[in-house]
């Protein structure tokens, strides 16, 4: 007899978070082994789990937890629990926020949208030890890849700042750059992404 794949679940909203783990188990060869609901019990859970030698095989995760922030927690999943493989399910699809979970470590990304043959086809693809992209988010990715591409390595860092929400003065003090200095950047950021401000690119990427 086959074994169970085994998965967790770290999503904010209580509805969805049970509705992801009643689906999954509703199918043949899935078995929950933990969920939460923010990012301290996200860790607190996986690293019981760590040492009793039961981690998940697949983690499906939200991006925005509330007021956390859902990358800080991929980019930490990544480092500690390197056997996990992580798939992103996010209402937020835009591709540069695309673009920072994949660099982050995430193995696939599927918006809350798609259908529930989508989820499973990702979640199924992961587990085989394939990556897996929603197939309309590819050709935005795309585009966005090739644009960041076009910026020097100060710009691309500072565009991922801005799409993972942090203020000017956050950029400044972690750059360690004067604010004109920033606003020098940001003005030749905006000219080659073709957005009037701030709140443009934002808006556009993420």
């Amino acid at each position: 007899m086959q074994s169970k794949k085994s998965f967790f679940v770290v999503e904010d909203h209580t509805l969805t978070n049970l509705g992801i783990r009643q689906l999954l188990e509703s199918k043949e060869g899935f078995s929950c082994v933990g969920f939460a609901f923010t990012k301290a019990e996200a860790i607190e859970k996986l690293s019981a789990l760590s040492d009793s030698n039961s981690l998940p095989e697949i983690l499906i995760l939200d991006l925005f937890l509330g007021k956390e922030n859902g990358l800080e927690l991929l980019k930490e999943i990544r480092s500690k629990f390197l056997s996990i493989k992580v798939l992103v399910y996010s209402m937020y699809a835009k591709p540069g926020i695309l673009s920072l979970a994949l660099e982050a470590g995430a193995h696939g990304f599927v918006e809350k949208s798609a259908s529930e043959a989508v989820l499973l086809n990702a979640i199924s693809d992961i587990l085989d030890g394939k990556s897996f992209v929603q197939q309309n988010l590819v050709a935005p990715l795309f585009t966005y890849r090739t644009m960041y591409d076009g910026l020097t390595r100060q710009e691309q860092n500072i565009l991922k700042m801005i799409l993972q929400q942090k203020t000017k003065a956050q950029i400044a003090h972690e750059l360690n750059i004067a604010q004109r200095t920033l606003d020098n950047y940001l003005s030749r950021i905006l000219s080659k992404t073709a957005c009037k401000d701030h709140e443009e690119l934002i808006q556009k990427f993420s």
